[in-house]
């Protein structure tokens, strides 16, 4: 690297470092905590593994046992080696896509120079996006999903593909979510090849399945021979019906508030019934719609399919944001939008949210009755994201995507 791209990452990472310092001077000293609550959820967990028992044994975690493992050194070590982790794998995030952005302005006519600079333009999009540094720097764990996501599609897009299946079955098994690629990433593999030799079952489709499968259940079925059915349902099944009733941004909070009190309980069925019918526009769109449309320029297909799924979750806070911001850079490089107009729909996106959270902060520390105005401000935030999805459709150019690195 040169001066100019050590001195961002040096910046990126003496950023999070003083906010982890920072955050551990709040938590001491102040009533409002850095520190997200699911960092104590991790830690408490981690002390239940470390200690040779079940991290289910701390209530809330519902999460893979590995995570629990991972942040052991949280107890024996230091209790912010969790955030420093975290940071860390931004900055490997940040590398990957470093090299994917690399890629593609290898085969632009830009001058040299100017090729590093808008390399580091796209770049900064990540290393400098306050989302992700106060995700990291306040202790969720995302980044490590986000990681295992965007190394599969580094590895995909060079044509590693036992490797890539490798990590896709990992970051399935950290957190459900990216099964919502495998369409994609399936219909990818091998689509260059001439129609007279297609074959929708081709060996490294069938290759790339076998290996991220085997990959999922193996490791799944490890942490299932250690603990049992609990590990299944607090995991995976619990999502499925999951409700998030203080804290949502989902276009369904009103109404999962109001069928979780007791003079509801007669429509129950009716609650419970809402994730099939939040998953079906998360299907439609996200898994086939966009899949037919945009698997070839697979990193822009990744994102659409993401921010829709976000979008129309039944359940959607700050830290989901994190799953489509990783392809952000990637995307930018192959996007006709203009700074006027792209600064324009991070000002709107930004009020939205800041519209949502006014309410969330009278309703949390001031104890008013907001959840109305919680549920107006989600509607208000879910048709803006809508509109931001269909300017970065609008704008995209497939021709700008990124490649695959010539062999």
């Amino acid at each position: 690297m040169r001066g100019k791209e050590i001195l961002m990452y040096s910046l990126a990472i003496l950023i999070r470092l003083i906010l982890i310092l920072y955050g551990e001077w709040q938590d001491k000293h102040m009533k409002v905590k850095y520190t997200d609550i699911d960092y104590i959820v991790f830690s408490d967990a981690s002390r239940f593994v470390f200690e040779g028992e079940s991290p289910y044994l701390r209530s809330t975690y519902r999460y893979t046992p590995l995570l629990a493992w991972i942040l052991s050194p949280n107890i024996f070590f230091h209790y912010s080696f969790g955030k420093y982790l975290f940071c860390l794998f931004d900055i490997l995030i940040a590398f990957i896509l470093h090299s994917l952005l690399n890629q593609y302005f290898s085969v632009s006519s830009f001058h040299q120079n100017e090729k590093r600079n808008q390399v580091l333009k796209y770049l900064s999009t990540w290393l400098f996006n306050p989302i992700i540094i106060n995700v990291s720097t306040r202790g969720n764990a995302e980044s490590i999903i986000s990681l295992f996501v965007m190394a599969s599609l580094w590895f995909i897009l060079n044509d590693h593909i036992v490797l890539s299946a490798i990590f896709f079955g990992l970051s399935v098994h950290l957190k459900i979510y990216p099964i919502i690629y495998s369409l994609a990433i399936f219909f990818y593999i091998d689509h260059s090849v001439g129609s007279k030799h297609f074959y929708f079952l081709s060996r490294n489709r069938i290759k790339f399945f076998l290996w991220s499968a085997s990959t999922f259940l193996l490791v799944t079925m490890w942490m299932f021979s250690i603990y049992g059915w609990e590990f299944l349902e607090e995991t995976y099944l619990y999502h499925v019906g999951r409700k998030d009733i203080r804290h949502s941004f989902s276009l369904y909070f009103y109404y999962l508030y109001l069928t979780s009190v007791p003079s509801y309980i007669q429509s129950s069925w009716i609650s419970s019934s809402i994730g099939i019918v939040a998953f079906l526009p998360q299907f439609l769109v996200c898994i086939l719609l966009f899949t037919y449309k945009y698997y070839k320029s697979l990193p822009f297909c990744l994102f659409v399919q993401t921010f829709a799924f976000v979008t129309f979750n039944k359940v959607c806070t700050v830290q989901y944001f994190v799953w489509y911001f990783c392809f952000l850079p990637l995307v930018f490089s192959s996007s006709s939008m203009g700074l006027k107009k792209g600064s324009f729909l991070l000002g709107i996106w930004i009020l939205s949210q800041g519209l949502w959270l006014s309410q969330a902060y009278q309703l949390e520390f001031l104890g008013k009755d907001t959840f109305f105005n919680i549920w107006i401000a989600g509607v208000i935030f879910f048709f803006v994201n809508v509109g931001i999805l269909i300017q970065f459709i609008i704008h995209f150019n497939p021709n700008g995507r990124v490649k695959v690195k010539a062999k």
